[in-house]
């Protein structure tokens, strides 16, 4: 068999008293797309910053062709042929495209020998297939074609192994198979490419190899072609997953949530959402798809009332709640997971009784008659319930896991629903950052709560989440709604032209 060109032998790593990677075996060919494939925490992320020296191994060898090689630093790994293109940029901005590719490689010199590294850039731009308009702004460019300033940046380096972390998270549609495209091209011309991912689809589409791994170990490598959806999944939780539930929805009812004309201005100031207008009806489950930062949040907030309404109206159940407070908004039934867990959606020095009852107290404990035993009683129906992974309802609600934090609040907002008649769910990226079965769980949840007649609107930036749950789905782009879809005229393609603005 040919010695691997990336051969990565028992890597350890230590996070004080958290064992990240346990013993780590990979080893990765010259000239395939490998895939390192496991839910969050499950070690993908810090064995390629061991690789690209971002992280020191505590234990282990790292070969390379078949040498053993030192890297205690991003240098030592630039120097050996290793670049990583990181989840979110780290490109200048205000700078343009083929000033951020020969940044801190301009040669020597005083100044930067414009036309010969010009000229050295488009033939490697050339040689992979990697079109970008060198002289605009990154700024300026699309998430999809940065992605593609960064690929030119790692191999203008010499970048003989190309490691990318979750690249697609960003992506449209298009951008995605543009990217796959692109890294066929570049496998084609003989760099090898290790990307990171907790898709499945992504996976099967464009690796050839997959490495599963689980709580800082490898479970298995695979060949792509050897595996199906289900055994990944299997691989990757432990357990096999028994099949979903059916989903029946309801028959559509009399609209819940009437949005019209609604303005809501940004942190800024400046208007983040330009004049909207939305309905949801009884028993439907909405998405709205778009790329962060387009008003998404700032329309949630503005419906359950954390967020003032410059213009327009929102009606709930035929009453007008525009100018409403949350508390008069939650009493009428609106509940609410926010966008961002620890900013705004827990006390984290409070017990998980006390951020679970957090917008409940007026309804649990009518005339502010808190009772802490009544309190804890209704903390530990939750927990059991919503099979949150806590030491009891005392703890502090910081001491919990990312993910279990995310079941908190999805349980406080499905819980103050149950007791406030559940009209209407405002759900903004709920299942962030949760496992396959805890992303399942919620799911059933929201379809559980339009099944019992309420609305939801959802926000997620996971398209492919977006088109198998929601009844209709509607793209916004820039503020304003640009595009309306029902279930059986889903179209990703045009979805993610809307979400760019490249469809009018």
């Amino acid at each position: 068999m040919n010695t691997p060109l990336v051969d990565l032998r028992g890597i350890w790593k230590r996070f004080g008293d958290v064992v990240a990677l346990a013993g780590v075996d990979v080893a990765v060919r010259a000239g395939e797309i490998h895939a390192l494939l496991g839910e969050n925490g499950a070690g993908k992320t810090t064995l390629v910053n061991v690789l690209a020296g971002l992280y020191r191994a505590d234990a282990g060898e790292i070969r390379l062709a078949g040498r053993s090689v030192r890297i205690a630093g991003p240098r030592d790994a630039v120097a050996l042929g290793i670049g990583m293109v990181h989840q979110h940029s780290e490109l200048v901005g205000q700078a343009s495209a083929l000033e951020n590719i020969v940044l801190g490689h301009e040669g020597p010199g005083p100044l930067l020998r414009r036309a010969r590294r010009r000229a050295d850039v488009e033939a490697l731009a050339a040689r992979y297939g990697l079109t970008v308009d060198l002289d605009a702004p990154v700024r300026t460019l699309p998430v999809g074609v940065q992605q593609k300033v960064e690929i030119l940046k790692a191999l203008y380096r010499g970048a003989r192994v190309l490691i990318l972390d979750e690249p697609t998270t960003l992506l449209t549609p298009q951008e995605v198979d543009r990217l796959f495209g692109t890294l066929r091209e570049v496998t084609a011309g003989g760099v090898t490419v290790i990307f990171i991912t907790h898709k499945i689809r992504e996976v099967l589409t464009a690796a050839d190899r997959v490495t599963v791994m689980r709580r800082g170990q490898v479970v298995a490598t695979v060949r792509v072609d050897e595996v199906d959806a289900a055994r990944l999944v299997e691989l990757m939780i432990g357990q096999r997953l028994p099949e979903a539930a059916p989903d029946h929805p309801p028959a559509g009812g009399a609209p819940v949530l009437v949005v019209t004309d609604l303005v809501v201005p940004g942190d800024r100031g400046a208007p983040a959402v330009r004049g909207v207008s939305l309905t949801v009806g009884a028993g439907e489950l909405v998405g709205i798809a778009g790329v962060s930062g387009n008003g998404q949040r700032e329309l949630g907030e503005a419906l359950v009332g954390l967020r003032p309404v410059a213009s327009g109206r929102v009606v709930l159940d035929g009453v007008d709640i525009t100018r409403a407070t949350v508390a008069a908004r939650l009493d009428r039934g609106v509940a609410f997971v926010p966008e961002d867990r620890l900013a705004d959606g827990i006390l984290p020095r409070q017990s998980v009784a006390d951020t679970l009852l957090l917008g409940m107290h007026r309804v649990v404990f009518p005339g502010w008659r808190y009772d802490p035993r009544r309190a804890e009683a209704l903390a530990r129906e939750a927990i059991a319930a919503y099979r949150i992974a806590a030491p009891g309802p005392t703890a502090p609600t910081a001491a919990l896991s990312g993910g279990n934090i995310q079941k908190v609040l999805v349980a406080r907002a499905l819980m103050l629903g149950q007791r406030t008649g559940g009209r209407l769910l405002v759900a903004l990226n709920p299942t962030r950052g949760l496992d396959v079965p805890s992303t399942r769980f919620i799911h059933e949840q929201l379809r559980r709560f339009r099944q019992q007649g309420g609305g939801v609107l959802m926000v997620s930036e996971d398209l492919d989440e977006l088109l198998a749950l929601c009844d209709r789905l509607l793209v916004m782009a820039a503020g304003r709604i640009t595009g309306t879809f029902v279930r059986e005229a889903y179209d990703p393609y045009r979805i993610g032209a809307l979400m760019v603005g490249t469809v009018g």
